[in-house]
């Protein structure tokens, strides 16, 4: 049972652990939130899912700041 009751801990503080969600500042004072983490491709972009669920492209000179909120 200790067993059982340490494993499920453990499951959701690691759970918990990956829902880091992101705000991004653009160079023209937007803020964005991602709940992905945005990763900048070999093109010059960054990828990311905003809150809504929707896949986002956003040119690297375009964006000031990537925070975790």
């Amino acid at each position: 049972m200790k067993i059982m009751v340490i494993g499920v801990m453990i499951w959701l503080s690691l759970l918990i652990g990956c829902a880091t969600k992101y705000q991004i500042v653009l160079k023209d004072g937007q803020q964005l939130k991602a709940d992905t983490k945005p990763e900048l491709d070999k093109t010059g972009y960054y990828n990311y899912v905003d809150e809504n669920g929707k896949k986002v492209l956003l040119k690297e000179m375009d964006v000031l700041l990537i925070k975790e909120r």
